[in-house]
């Protein structure tokens, strides 16, 4: 009669094995997922659980609002015609969804930014700053600068000065959530929208 203890062994030792062999592609866990590098363009079952926008959502808007803002900036002629670049300053993050925190959406501006900064079109038109608070705090931390140097220039033109600002909403209905997601570009000098791209996403935590 077979040793149920051997057995036991036996059958651990073959799904060690298994895992080994399919490491390529990661060890499946007890929910059908395989484990390891994931694309970030994919949703984990573990992501259509939470009640929170999905971070591929994310990723999606972020991409397709770069590839508008490039598109269509730089045919406006208040930017098109102007003999210098214009500055563009990462304004407010709106977060009114009241579950998700302003750290994710900091994501879609930041990639926003890099996009924009990478783009061969907008390189010759629109220069990006940090927001100047950010850069008083750094240098006073690591004793860098004066705020007289760091005010260089101490204002910028509010004719060619532009803030990129988002809104984020949510509607939620039990267990379906529904987000409004929404990046402005905003003239400093006349409040003008000049610019707006949306995005909307739904999905269910329900099987």
């Amino acid at each position: 009669m077979k040793n149920p203890m051997n057995m036991n062994c036996n059958g651990l030792r073959a799904g060690v094995l298994s895992c080994l062999l399919l490491a390529g592609v990661g060890c499946v866990n007890d929910r059908g997922n395989s484990g390891g590098r994931i694309d970030v363009s994919a949703t984990t079952e573990a992501e259509l659980d939470s009640a929170k926008v999905l971070p591929a959502s994310l990723v999606e808007f972020s991409d397709q609002a770069s590839r508008r803002i490039v598109q269509d900036l730089v045919e406006l002629p208040r930017i098109r015609d102007d003999a210098g670049r214009v500055t563009v300053i990462l304004g407010d993050i709106n977060n009114k969804t009241g579950i998700v925190s302003s750290t994710e959406f900091e994501v879609v501006t930041a990639r926003l930014r890099n996009n924009l900064i990478n783009s061969g079109t907008a390189k010759g038109t629109l220069r990006f700053v940090e927001r100047r608070a950010r850069m008083i705090d750094l240098a006073a931390r690591e004793g860098v600068a004066s705020d007289q140097v760091l005010a260089d220039p101490s204002d910028y033109d509010p004719a060619t000065t532009y803030a990129l600002n988002g809104d984020f909403y949510r509607i939620g209905r039990g267990e379906t959530n529904q987000y409004y997601m929404e990046v402005q570009l905003v003239h400093f000098a006349s409040n003008e929208i000049v610019f707006s791209d949306r995005y909307d996403a739904k999905h269910s935590t329900k099987d």
